[in-house]
């Protein structure tokens, strides 16, 4: 039976009989995995008024709210169903993740070692506990978290690649580049690994590595503005404005025009010695200033000083 014929029966039955409450649980489950959140918490609701000490019926509505991204509501439902329930710690790591998306990284950290606590090899706790901590500013933490996380899951990307980006914050880059590596023999389509990468390399004036990892980033993300960016800024380095123009307009048609974009476009008019366009660019880039990453004040003073 297909999900849809289960929706139409479960239906008909609460119809003919509002006191088939296992009907109405179910229907109210299938509705939630269907996406229709606001019947479910209807029914899951109703059902709460009768089994006032069901924890799981709160802990689904708050799974619904949480869905419609209506993170208060969600974090009272499930706060009832921990209240009830203390030891269930699937119902505490989502209230941990819904104090998570409320910024309420303090007491989202204490949940989640109580998870810990109780479940001393759940990996996915260990990683958000890393993020936390990462979030903090509490690097040594975010690290030993992700080390778990790893040690308890090896092939978790993401627990390598947060791991990889805490080693790169503490300027470790041979253990960052190692991470971002994992990650990808994990993940080959991760984008910001590969462009992690360039990054590093492009530091280090690791040219050929960083162009390739750059134009991997697009390869796998042909959004990524930034990519695109430092990738101009490479090949201005290096003087190959023929690769600069290239890839500047590959940016315009792969992420749109921007601030960014003008301003490279200055960059190389001001290369090619037109002056007039050099300027119209730079002016371009200011009136698209939320898109604008470069030193406003610093376009301001090339104008200037151009006119």
């Amino acid at each position: 039976m297909s999900d849809i014929q289960r929706f139409e029966q479960l239906k008909k039955n609460i119809e003919f009989d509002p006191a088939n409450f296992q009907a109405r649980r179910e229907f109210a489950m299938l509705c939630s995995d269907m996406g229709f959140n606001e019947v479910a918490i209807k029914h899951f609701s109703f059902l709460s008024e009768i089994f006032k000490e069901d924890s799981n019926l709160y802990f689904n509505i708050g799974i619904c709210f949480e869905k419609l991204k209506e993170f208060e509501i969600a974090l009272e439902y499930y706060k009832k169903a921990v209240e009830i329930n203390p030891e269930d710690c699937d119902f505490i790591y989502n209230y941990a993740l819904c104090l998570e998306s409320l910024n309420k990284n303090d007491e989202a950290i204490h949940q989640l070692k109580r998870v810990i606590c109780m479940e001393k090899n759940d990996s996915n706790s260990f990683f958000v506990l890393g993020c936390l901590y990462s979030k903090k500013n509490e690097i040594e933490n975010a690290i030993k978290c992700f080390k778990k996380t790893i040690s308890l899951n090896k092939n978790d990307y993401y627990a390598h690649f947060h791991l990889a980006n805490m080693y790169h914050k503490q300027g470790l880059l041979d253990e960052a580049i190692e991470e971002y590596r994992k990650t990808l023999e994990l993940s080959p389509d991760y984008s910001w690994a590969y462009f992690n990468l360039g990054q590093i390399y492009y530091s280090q004036n690791e040219n050929d590595k960083a162009m390739l990892m750059l134009n991997m980033t697009i390869e796998k993300n042909k959004k990524d503005k930034e990519a695109h960016k430092l990738l101009c800024q490479l090949y201005y380095k290096l003087g190959d404005m023929t690769a600069y123009s290239d890839t500047l307009d590959e940016m315009k048609d792969n992420t749109g025009l921007s601030g960014d974009y003008y301003y490279l476009l200055a960059v190389l008019k001001k290369e090619e010695g037109n002056k007039e366009e050099y300027i119209s660019s730079l002016k371009h880039a200011l009136e698209l200033k939320d898109t604008l990453t470069f030193d406003k004040k610093a376009i301001m003073g090339e104008i200037k000083n151009a006119g």
